[in-house]
């Protein structure tokens, strides 16, 4: 084990061990759920790929290992406790991968000129920026001609507007324009309760309704990239 992992592994240390017991625990219950909640415990505790699979997985395993040596468990139980940890591992890279590309996607946030809700917006913000995006929030009530620069500048992956009332709903259009001025190509979500339903049919536009879709919706427009 490096050093950096080491030091990750003392960090977490009391966390690592409460774990690790309980991972071992689900093996034997043949609990493959309760084995991937422990692992996500891990990840949204902020512990890395390689510090979980030392100190929580392959521990865990060992103990298996040594609990059908001793005629304690049988072959079937250690077969299944391998099936449950292989499907763990995947679960594990895939939750890292989306991870490390979020990371490396900007979105950007803001509300337009005459736009001074935006509690929907900061919610937003707070999901996105725990889900592993990078986000600029520019707030309330920013000015048309303010946009495209803000786009050339932050160089974001997706753009997001928040529009509470009908004013602001029917300036969305504009705002779009303007985004597309600064980068053809880019994702742009419309959310609160205003925006036009006909935005949706917009290529590169989501319409998001909920705030609790958001993580959701800019993983779509950046898939959709990814495509084009």
């Amino acid at each position: 084990m490096v050093n950096g992992e080491t030091g990750g592994a003392q960090r977490w240390g009391a966390l690592l061990g409460v774990l690790q017991r309980g991972y071992v625990d689900a093996l034997l219950r043949g609990a493959e759920n309760e084995a991937e909640r422990i692992v996500r415990e891990a990840i949204d505790a902020g512990v890395p790929e390689p510090t979980i699979n030392d100190e929580v997985i392959a521990p865990a395993m060992r103990v298996i290992g040594d609990l059908w040596a001793q005629g304690a468990i049988t072959v079937a139980d250690e077969h299944l406790a391998t099936h449950i940890t292989t499907r763990v591992l995947a679960l594990q890279r895939e939750v890292f991968r989306v991870a490390r590309r979020r990371a490396q996607s900007t979105v950007l946030l803001m509300a337009l000129e005459g736009e001074q809700h935006v509690l929907g917006l900061e919610m937003a913000a707070s999901i996105l920026g725990h889900a592993g995006f990078r986000v600029v929030m520019l707030g309330a009530d920013v000015p048309l001609a303010a946009i495209a620069p803000a786009v050339d500048r932050h160089r974001p992956a997706v753009v997001g507007f928040t529009a509470t009332m009908p004013g602001t709903g029917q300036r969305l259009q504009a705002a779009i324009d303007a985004v597309r001025e600064a980068a053809p190509t880019i994702g742009v979500i419309a959310g609160g309760a205003a925006p036009p339903a006909s935005l949706a049919s917009v290529a590169g536009v989501s319409v998001c309704r909920h705030v609790g879709d958001a993580v959701e919706t800019t993983d779509a427009l950046l898939h959709r990239a990814r495509l084009n």
